[in-house]
């Protein structure tokens, strides 16, 4: 796999000028591969969205730099929006952002923007809705007769449908009842195998994190205090909650039965590896 992204030293300042000064992100170094699922996990205030907020270029850093493909996205200020369409950023809540007469003109809405017209445009937003499972009965409907779930799904299209090589997403399943949950944890399984695309997920669920990421950012009062897989980072679960984070309840658990003598020599976090891992010691036992 390739780098295609590389964040360095990069150091963000609130009100410099004045005695409120506040560096919301410093010092902050890491590199990103393709194809990569990368979450990043922090308490409220941390600096994960500061951070995320560079990497596509709505902020500008005070100091450091963000390479997309070996080249500092503001070498070139007045390119920064081609650089927008490359990076997608979905917001937290983006069904709130939804204002077109028609769910086909809301996902057709960045891809216009770049230039995308005509037959092209059509395609383009079928193709997508055909990657993500939106059904073509949807495509005529207004956005604000769907569901929560189907308006969140449907915002996020929008962002995958301009074919971001890299997409970032802020809490993307907050709020989502389970079976919404689900659609868009398979989108974005689906968008990054289709594209071969990185993906950066914000996220305060720990089950979630599990499943889906396969690296840990972990931030800490705005600097970066872990870059490891996640299954490392999952480990030093003594850490995590020393800054005031969780791990998966299966982590838990697992360290409760350690404690209780259970030889149990690798770290568990997905509840499908517990149960494989428990199934496997049960038979090793009866066999014994």
């Amino acid at each position: 796999m390739q780098k295609i992204l590389e964040v360095k030293n990069l150091t963000h300042t609130y009100d410099s000028s004045t005695p409120f000064k506040v560096d919301a992100v410093s010092d902050v170094t890491f590199s990103a591969l393709e194809g990569e699922i990368i979450g990043i996990i922090g308490h409220t205030g941390s600096g994960k969205s500061t951070l995320v907020s560079h990497l596509n270029g709505l902020l500008k850093p005070t100091s450091g730099s963000v390479l997309f493909e070996g080249k500092d996205i503001w070498e070139y200020p007045k390119k920064i929006r081609d650089i927008r369409s490359k990076i997608g950023l979905v917001f937290q809540y983006p069904e709130y952002q939804l204002f077109e007469e028609t769910v086909f003109k809301d996902i057709a809405f960045g891809p216009k923007n770049m230039g995308v017209s005509g037959e092209e445009l059509k395609k383009r937003v079928i193709d997508t809705c055909k990657l993500l499972h939106i059904d073509d009965d949807y495509l005529e409907k207004s956005p604000f007769d769907l569901s929560g779930g189907e308006k969140r799904r449907v915002a996020i299209a929008g962002v995958m449908a301009m074919h971001p090589k890299i997409l970032i997403l802020d809490e993307p399943i907050a709020g989502l009842d389970p079976q919404g949950r689900k659609d868009v944890i398979s989108m974005i399984e689906n968008y990054r195998l289709a594209f071969n695309a990185t993906v950066f997920i914000i996220s305060h669920n720990m089950e979630d994190m599990a499943n889906l990421a396969d690296k840990l950012i972990v931030m800490n009062k705005g600097r970066l205090v872990r870059f490891d897989t996640t299954e490392n980072v999952f480990a030093d679960g003594q850490f995590l909650k020393s800054i005031g984070l969780n791990v998966p309840c299966v982590t838990d658990v697992f360290e409760i039965l350690k404690k209780k003598g259970l030889k149990i020599d690798k770290n568990v976090f997905r509840i499908e590896d517990a149960v494989k891992y428990l199934l496997a010691l049960k038979e090793e036992k009866k066999n014994a």
